[in-house]
């Protein structure tokens, strides 16, 4: 069932995406470790292939599968270098050791002290698998935060911007890492595990389907259909730009109202101003203390005062009203007017005809 939902999410009416091909992996990634819990140890006895069970090596490729789906939807290209292949390190590590200790004499001193110890190995893996994970999983969450506050100098509306698929994708991704850190616990205080394995085989079909679901419905994280795409590096000088500069800028935004167009970004506003982006962004930024996010909001909100004193805009609900300010959704106009005002539109509204 796992390969059907990764068929289903490479089917020609799912949106094409290198994103979406690092989701199959990750998804695949999910699948072999069911696979391995379930049947490893029945083929490779069938084989007759001894191995020292240290632990499930294909527990270790979760996360450098999450890490590098999360690279690919913040939009930076993964290629397979010598150096991104570090990140399967451990998992071959792992196969290396439990391949390896069935090989060495049985005197040799490791082979004493594993046999004596037996839990020690496991326990170790254990731990090394749960560092790993928590260590993806925070640098995940970091490339996140400097993702969004990137896209708040880039874009004026974030309904571009879908973060609830990473909110999501995250959450089932802790809730394993949580699994894997009860599942050390049992390993420590416990000694028979079969249930452990089962557990991890229904909290790894039930990913499985969520993140597959998911990932059919979900967009693109930011759609760079509409945006102007520029190679330039966004670089912010510390200098105070002119007052000059500033004051044209603010002139242009006033007389020329370019926040009424609600795909405005960096990019074209610059253009408009024959500006480079790190010229415009060091005039929003370091000369009037704001980002570009909300720096076009602050105008707009500005804009919706306005039209609601305008008696020629009676006929407009406040929806329509946001719309024709720039905005892009009736959910991000609420937040965004409470934020600047204190009051949320209908209050505002209602104060201003008292």
């Amino acid at each position: 069932m796992g390969i059907f939902v990764v068929l289903l999410l490479n089917n020609k009416g799912v949106r094409k995406s290198r994103a979406n091909l690092f989701l199959s992996i990750l998804l695949i990634a999910l699948i072999f470790s069911i696979f391995h819990v379930r049947y490893a140890g029945l083929i490779l006895s069938h084989f007759s292939f001894q191995s020292f069970n240290v632990g499930d090596p294909s527990f270790l490729l979760i996360a450098p599968m999450l890490w590098l789906y999360t690279e690919e939807l913040t939009g930076h290209s993964v290629k397979f270098t010598l150096r991104s292949s570090l990140h399967f390190a451990p998992f071959l590590f792992i196969i290396l050791c439990s391949i390896s200790l069935r090989t060495i004499s049985p005197d040799q001193p490791i082979i004493v002290f594993v046999q004596e110890y037996p839990r020690i190995p496991v326990v170790f893996f254990w731990i090394i698998m749960i560092i790993q994970f928590s260590c993806y999983y925070y640098f995940s969450q970091r490339k996140w935060s400097a993702y969004q506050l990137f896209m708040k100098q880039e874009v004026s509306n974030t309904e571009d911007v879908n973060i609830s698929w990473v909110r999501f994708f995250m959450g089932i991704f802790l809730i394993i890492n949580i699994f894997f850190l009860l599942g050390l616990i049992a390993v420590i205080h416990m000694d028979h595990m079969t249930w452990l394995w089962k557990i991890a085989g229904i909290l790894f079909s039930l990913s499985i389907f969520a993140l597959g679901y998911k990932g059919i419905l979900q967009r693109e994280v930011f759609d760079t259909s509409n945006y102007i795409k520029s190679e330039e590096p966004l670089i912010i000088p510390a200098i105070k730009p002119d007052q000059q500069q500033i004051d044209k800028l603010i002139i242009f935004m006033t007389e020329k109202k370019p926040y009424l167009d609600a795909e405005l970004t960096l990019s074209s506003l610059a253009k408009e101003l024959d500006l480079s982006r790190s010229q415009l962004s060091q005039l929003i930024n370091a000369g009037i203390g704001e980002n570009f996010y909300d720096f076009v909001n602050k105008y707009r909100v500005e804009e919706v005062k306005k039209l609601m004193a305008d008696p020629k805009m009676n006929n407009f609900n406040l929806l329509g009203i946001a719309l024709e300010a720039g905005f892009k959704s009736k959910s991000s106009f609420n937040l965004i007017f409470k934020r600047f005002t204190g009051l949320t539109p209908s209050e505002y509204k209602r104060n201003s005809t008292t």
